[in-house]
């Protein structure tokens, strides 16, 4: 796991190195992040954009005028950054809890671990034990407490209680010879700080709270042994019923286990006052060895920032085509504006071109920090027309590239009548009008549509919360 993280990290910075040399266009990344912009600028110079790839057209749409080129190596750029920044980060975490790991998976020295000391929280680690060299089947989860003082002082107080129990946990039975109705196992003595955990050898007949199961019908009466583990802090004792049991046929491997788990347990609470807790050296014989578990926390932390860094790269496209999307809606909702200044300027006497220009330098006059798509291609068009392109030409053009089929209607009509002379400009330009408007009007009342559909959620749950504040009071006063 370790080389892992290493080959992944020299991969990094042997990318780092051979992509110093890519020219960073924008200064608004830290210093910190340049290298990482860099190296995405080196993978996207490597990429070939096919016919396919709608990403091009969707940002000349959200930036006319500008180089699709640029912009679209700068998209690929910071979407890619943003990736390698999330598997640089996971895997130097990865890295980290890996180095972690290996300083404490080796082979014990000594069959011994060092016991925390007094006042201190208890130890757990994960081993894994060996058997004449060969690996026992399952983790052994070591717990080691502290260090404790000799029990004397506690062990009166756990004889009183044992002796007390042996009447609570009656209940409505007479005696414990013949119980008949649920046993009274309490958890806790009003008398003594004590916490006490109940548990049986046959969960089939009761259950840990003392209540006698429906399914059991052997009416000749089964033995259980109960186990009460006393806790006071650090310190246990454990009080026993007998019973006769029949455990399930276990296999091999498991005796193994389970009898390595309690010789462990056995040993720890024997050695409770020493300073370590020495493990079991042989069992059945044969020879132990541990080491501890190699830890998954660090490649966890790498597959989580792969994936985190895919999300992110292909979610960019997503937000791109939202972006798309509130572009067109905009377009649409400034269509009517556009065509009813058209046809006040022409109706007052302004030529078409005149009025076309006067509507894009009117919105350069007012620009601020936030631009309108359908003033902008209109602002490119001037400035086209301007350049030399014919008027007609860059009517054409300015239809085309708005890629929405109402300009489009207009790009051609204004461009049919220089073509054709149309003297019917201006009743075709209110027509337009009327048509745009109503339009408008169905587009706005399907936004509210929308909108009312996103806010059945959240009233939905007012609507719950308001129910829960009401019905439960009602319900409380009913149980009073």
């Amino acid at each position: 796991m370790l080389i892992l993280h290493l080959l992944i990290l020299f991969v990094f910075l042997f990318l780092f190195f051979i992509s110093r040399k890519e020219a960073d266009d924008t200064e608004k990344h830290s210093a910190l992040l340049k290298p990482f912009y860099r190296l995405a600028l080196f993978f996207t110079s490597l990429r070939r954009h096919g016919a396919a790839d709608a990403v091009p057209s969707r940002l000349a749409l959200l930036n006319p005028g500008e180089s699709v080129r640029d912009n679209t190596r700068r998209y690929y750029a910071e979407k890619l950054m943003l990736s390698a920044v999330i598997i640089f980060l996971g895997n130097l975490f990865g890295l980290f809890f890996a180095i972690k790991s290996l300083g404490n998976s080796g082979f014990l020295e000594s069959p011994e671990i060092k016991r925390p000391s007094y006042g201190e929280a208890e130890r757990s680690t994960v081993l894994k034990a060996y058997m004449d060299g060969k690996p026992v089947e399952g983790d052994l989860n070591v717990t080691v407490t502290e260090q404790q003082y000799t029990p004397e002082e506690i062990r009166a107080i756990f004889s009183e209680i044992e002796t007390a129990l042996d009447q609570v946990i009656l209940g409505e039975n007479a005696s414990l010879d013949h119980v008949d109705t649920d046993l009274n196992l309490v958890t806790s003595l009003p008398a003594y700080p004590v916490s006490i955990e109940w548990e049986n050898d046959d969960y089939t007949v009761m259950d840990k709270e003392g209540h006698i199961e429906k399914d059991f019908i052997n009416t000749e009466g089964q033995l259980l042994q109960l186990f009460a583990t006393l806790t006071y802090f650090d310190a246990h004792d454990e009080y026993e019923l007998f019973a006769r049991v029949y455990p399930r046929k276990r296999s091999r491997a498991e005796a193994v286990f389970d009898t390595l788990t309690g010789e462990i347990e056995r040993t720890d609470a024997e050695s409770a006052t020493e300073a370590v807790m020495k493990l079991p050296s042989t069992l059945f014989g044969k020879a132990l060895s541990y080491r501890e578990k190699h830890s998954n926390t660090g490649l966890t932390l790498l597959l989580m920032s792969v994936i985190a860094g895919c999300l992110i790269y292909f979610g960019q496209d997503r937000e791109l085509l939202k972006q798309v999307a509130a572009r067109e809606r905009e377009m649409l909702l400034n269509y009517p504006e556009i065509v009813s200044k058209m046809t006040l300027l022409i109706g007052a006497g302004m030529t078409l071109r005149g009025a076309f220009e006067k509507i894009a330098r009117d919105y350069e006059a007012r620009k601020s920090t936030k631009k309108y798509y359908a003033y902008e291609e209109m602002c490119i068009a001037v400035h086209k027309m301007k350049s030399g392109l014919s008027e007609m030409q860059a009517y054409q053009d300015f239809g085309t590239r708005c890629e929405i089929s109402r300009y489009n209607k207009l790009g051609n009509l204004l461009s049919q009548n220089l073509k054709k002379g149309s003297s019917d400009l201006l009743r075709l330009l209110e027509e337009e009008v009327r048509d745009a408007f109503e339009e408008r009007k169905s587009l706005a009342r399907r936004l509210g549509e929308e909108a009312g559909t996103k806010l059945l959620l959240p009233m939905g749950l007012m609507l719950l919360i308001v129910m829960v504040i009401v019905i439960v009071p009602a319900f409380l006063s009913f149980s009073l």
